[in-house]
């Protein structure tokens, strides 16, 4: 794997707060400044996978089952639970590729529809607490990245706290947050942080353990930054963003924290071009918050 590849997952345990459409114009925009994107869909409900087949000209229902990461995750559950001598190796044809006017970037999708409706989210539930099963997903993308040239991959992690998430935790360089702004938010935002910070002392300051699992994962994900969405331009955001703020800094340590000035507004262009798997043309929020995200990532790689 390329030590130059950024391994960035967007989260929060609060569901429909932007994770799948920031993902999507997080690559896109990537893309278009020529960068080498890969997509991994975590979430169960496989809404981003949906977005990406159909508009490759395919249903997701209709994927085969070798082609989704459900597939290799089943495979190599099983192969830890009877076949520890067995080694596996997966079809290239699993990465996908989706491509428009002007930029490409590949993605692996996951699918609700994997042999009878077998979601992520059951197959987390057949892992064990060890790192055989934790190593899955990294074993998986270290071989893909090691025949493939990636500058970033992204991940759409799902709002639960499973084994394939945190795995997704562990393997991370990078994270960022999509929040909306309210009270309730402000307080799972830091939840969220703390959950973080804790699944990696879990696993690599405190388990017994912990030296093999610092070695294999690395350092802890650092936090690029939080951001809001769904901004309505009517709306005085003063108190709640106080709120976010005050919150994080009293529950969370004070110099992991970043907030981009750059907003999510809740345009309806925004949500059309997402069900259509593209970035807005009319609004440049993600654009902006994106050359945010990269000017961020060259600050916390200096300091």
């Amino acid at each position: 794997m390329s030590d130059d590849t950024k391994i960035i997952f967007v989260g929060n345990y609060k569901g429909g707060v932007g994770k799948t459409t920031s993902v999507l114009n997080f690559a896109e925009h990537l893309a278009k400044k020529d960068k080498k994107v890969l997509v991994l869909d975590l979430d169960p409900q496989s809404s981003l996978s949906e977005i990406l087949v159909k508009n490759n000209g395919a249903v997701l229902k209709d994927l085969e089952d070798e082609r989704t990461l459900n597939y290799v995750f089943d495979l190599n559950i099983n192969t830890i639970k009877k076949y520890k001598s067995m080694k596996l190796k997966f079809n290239r044809k699993i990465i996908q590729r989706y491509k428009k006017d002007g930029f490409q970037y590949d993605f692996i999708a996951s699918s609700l529809f994997y042999r009878d409706h077998m979601g992520l989210d059951e197959l987390a539930i057949k892992m064990e607490d060890t790192m055989e099963y934790l190593s899955i997903l990294k074993n998986y993308l270290d071989s893909v990245l090691d025949e493939n040239r990636y500058d970033f991959v992204l991940i759409d992690c799902p709002p639960s706290n499973n084994l394939i998430t945190r795995s997704a935790f562990l393997l991370s360089d990078y994270y960022v947050i999509p929040t909306i702004l309210d009270g309730i938010s402000s307080n799972g935002v830091a939840h969220y942080i703390n959950t973080i910070n804790e699944t990696y002392h879990m696993y690599c300051v405190h388990s017994n353990d912990f030296m093999l699992a610092k070695h294999y994962f690395g350092k802890k994900p650092k936090l690029i930054g939080v951001f809001c969405t769904f901004i309505r331009g009517q709306v005085n955001y003063n108190a709640a963003t106080k709120e976010l703020v005050d919150t994080l800094i009293k529950n969370c340590r004070a110099e992991e924290i970043h907030f981009f000035k750059e907003e999510i507004n809740n345009y309806i262009d925004i949500a059309r071009s997402t069900e259509i798997g593209e970035a807005s043309k009319a609004r440049n929020d993600y654009e902006l918050l994106t050359d945010s995200i990269l000017r961020r990532l060259e600050e916390i790689q200096e300091a």
